[in-house]
């Protein structure tokens, strides 16, 4: 690698990214004006309306209130010193209509009950003055309770705290105006920061991935005397120092802008207490290292996604999820219970969030905080290994991205025989999620497990219905291929051998993932009151042959034209682990998809696979809804616990028998 040539292409690069102007408005404009305006303007617009609502006088008429008492709530409404708002006693004949009408702002009634006065407020909660008219009013009738109190218990001749307030409580606040101001901040602060990093990198990434198709100037870079990983390391690079700078830029702007608000009410936190700012510039010193780290991993994601669009406007819509999942971890800031732990400080953009927040919480954990680090170098380096395989697929380089969507073509101008493209197995993974999200979890619901059924079905005839469609070759896009019978009895030994080693697997992620673990369970409970062969068809056998034809049917033979024979393993059995929606769940799913993926890759038949995957499901059966026997006959099935004896005697003998399935394959 040529360090000379790779920091000419930098420059270059630089060059190209600031005269978009995008770019510029994206890393200059937004970070040191938008934000600025936004929470100046609100500071100011919120004070300003304060000032008018205070400033404004509310008609209050009173019915059925003695002249006295009206006199009475009229003179605590006067007095500056218990309320601070104008209240205008007005007559109404028919106050219920004259405040429909909005001629009044709320009127007052009074009943007996029980020997008491029972006063009511009307108001209008969807007349914002009304409101304030009403709230203003309960004060009033609050303080003319206490002063009632107060005359009665002199009246009586009674101790009135003795007797009103035998018992007195208040909070004491141990926490420093700082730590207050900076938990309050915590929350929300990484959301911003982590959507300016966003921002400043996407455009970028899209200028220097789809502009330089659009534009036709990538043929040109590929023809010159430098590899493509120089090249990709210089887009890179300057992608990740535009982001650095942004978000730099974003954490001084929002810095600069919440200096100003505090300084504009006075330096106070909520509560009256003095707030001194200086406290927070190690948190944000800090936080700037943190963001540079974290700008490399939102880089490289970026370029990933956006390569395989072919213009600016097709980037934008691929990178569009990809921004609000970043955004989604962003308001992880804002759930109470999750914290910055072992687990989480590897999870991406969690850990990153966590960290931010910890830093403004005055938790400085360092051991975490290189977990942290670290890990999003690690993800980063991940990602650029990615990046720069793509970038030698000219495969993908000059594909049509995923426009080319088979199923938006005319059926009659459709080639038949063709099969599916990757914009394909997008769109179509997609349906299947939105189909289950609406018709499948209400039936799920509605049902139970007869529900389940519904959605095993949907996922079964979806990709069978999508490849009629587009007229697909149905024995190619699907493998439907008679397996050799070495491949049958590979199936059967990698299931054994995949069991056990899942067994383990499995245990070890629940002990990091306690809480997920037992929703799981909790979830599979509901499944198990049906008769057995109905379990059995319905979490088995259709989800073996359902599932197995959109993941190793219609998925990897569709990515498989596109990636070489281990990528698309890895990919496929990547979403498989997605689409099963939990934390748990994905490890292991993923472990066993990469087994189902190369029965398909090396038999060339779907059907081992789906023996392979029925197999798993019935043994999980078996060991759920007959759990008493399989603990009296396989103890070490069902234990919650293992030795580590029993640990390393599962995994030998699972060992063996993927070896042996391995073999026949």
């Amino acid at each position: 690698m040529s360090t000379r040539k790779m920091f000419a292409l930098f420059k270059r690069e630089l060059k190209d990214i600031f005269r978009d102007k995008k770019t510029l408005i994206m890393m200059i404009v937004v970070p040191l004006l938008l934000y600025p305006l936004l929470i100046i303007g609100m500071t100011l617009i919120l004070n300003a309306v304060n000032a008018s609502r205070m400033d404004a006088t509310y008609k209050v008429a009173f019915v059925g209130v003695e002249e006295e008492t009206a006199a009475a709530l009229e003179a605590i409404a006067d007095d500056k010193t218990r309320i601070d708002y104008v209240i205008e006693r007005t007559d109404a004949d028919d106050p219920g209509q004259a405040l429909k009408d909005e001629e009044i702002h709320a009127y007052v009634t009074v009943e007996q009950a029980d020997g008491q006065d029972r006063y009511e407020v009307h108001y209008l909660s969807a007349w914002d003055d009304s409101v304030t008219a009403a709230d203003v009013m309960m004060d009033v009738l609050y303080n003319y309770r206490e002063d009632v109190r107060k005359e009665r218990a002199e009246q009586y001749q009674l101790n009135e705290k003795e007797i009103l307030y035998p018992v007195t409580y208040e909070l004491a606040d141990a926490s420093s105006a700082e730590e207050s101001v900076g938990n309050y901040l915590g929350m929300f602060i990484p959301f911003l920061v982590i959507t300016s990093i966003c921002l400043g990198a996407i455009y970028p990434a899209i200028d220097v991935t789809a502009g330089e198709r659009e534009r036709g100037t990538l043929e040109t870079l590929l023809t010159l005397p430098v590899t493509n990983f120089e090249m990709i390391m210089s887009k890179f690079l300057a992608v990740s120092i535009i982001a650095s700078i942004s978000a730099v830029l974003n954490i001084c702007s929002l810095g600069g802008a919440f200096i100003f608000m505090f300084s504009f009410i006075g330096g106070t936190a909520a509560g009256g207490m003095k707030l001194e700012i200086a406290t927070f510039i190690p948190a944000i010193l800090f936080m700037l290292l943190v963001v540079i780290f974290f700008a490399l991993f939102v880089t490289a994601v970026s370029m990933c996604t956006c390569i395989f669009a072919k213009s600016f406007k097709e980037a934008n819509n691929y990178v569009t999820p990809v921004l609000l999942l970043f955004m989604f971890g962003g308001y992880s800031a804002m759930l109470p219970d999750l914290e910055l732990t072992n687990v989480t400080a590897a999870i991406p953009i969690i850990n990153m969030t966590m960290m931010m927040k910890g830093l403004f919480n005055f938790e400085y954990n360092y051991a975490l905080f290189g977990i942290v680090l670290l890990s999003n170098v690690v993800y980063s380096v991940l990602t650029i290994m990615i990046l720069a395989r793509l970038y030698n697929s000219e495969s993908i380089l000059f594909a049509e991205g995923f426009t080319n969507i088979r199923i938006f073509t005319k059926r009659s101008e459709m080639k038949k025989g063709a099969l599916a493209g990757i914009g394909d197995v997008v769109l179509l993974l997609c349906l299947v999620l939105l189909v289950l999200f609406y018709i499948g979890s209400f039936a799920a619901v509605k049902w139970g497990i007869y529900g389940v059924m519904v959605q095993q079905l949907l996922i079964l005839l979806l990709p069978l219905a999508y490849a009629w469609y587009i007229k697909s070759d149905m024995k190619r896009m699907f493998s439907l291929r008679m397996p050799k019978p070495s491949a049958v009895i590979s199936a059967v030994f990698l299931f054994a051998g995949a069991f056990l080693c899942n067994l383990i697997l499995a245990g070890v992620i629940s002990v990091f993932f306690r809480e997920s673990a037992q929703n799981v369970e909790e979830t599979f409970a509901g499944l198990f009151d049906a008769p057995f062969a109905v379990i059995l068809l319905i979490t088995a056998f259709l989800p073996a042959v359902g599932e197995e034809l959109l993941f190793r049917g219609f998925t990897f033979t569709a990515i498989r034209q596109k990636c070489r024979p281990l990528t698309t393993i890895l990919l496929v059995s990547a979403l498989f682990g997605l689409y099963h929606m939990s934390i748990v769940r994905f490890v292991t799913t993923a472990f066993l998809g990469v087994f189902l993926a190369l029965l398909v890759e090396k038999s060339g038949s779907i059907f081992p696979g789906m023996l392979f995957h029925f197999l798993i499901n019935a043994a999980a059966d078996i060991i759920s809804v007959y759990e008493e026997p399989m603990a009296k006959y396989f103890p070490i099935l069902t234990k919650e616990s293992l030795s580590i004896i029993e640990v390393a005697g599962i995994l030998v003998v699972g060992a063996v028998c993927i070896c042996i399935g391995w073999f026949f394959l």
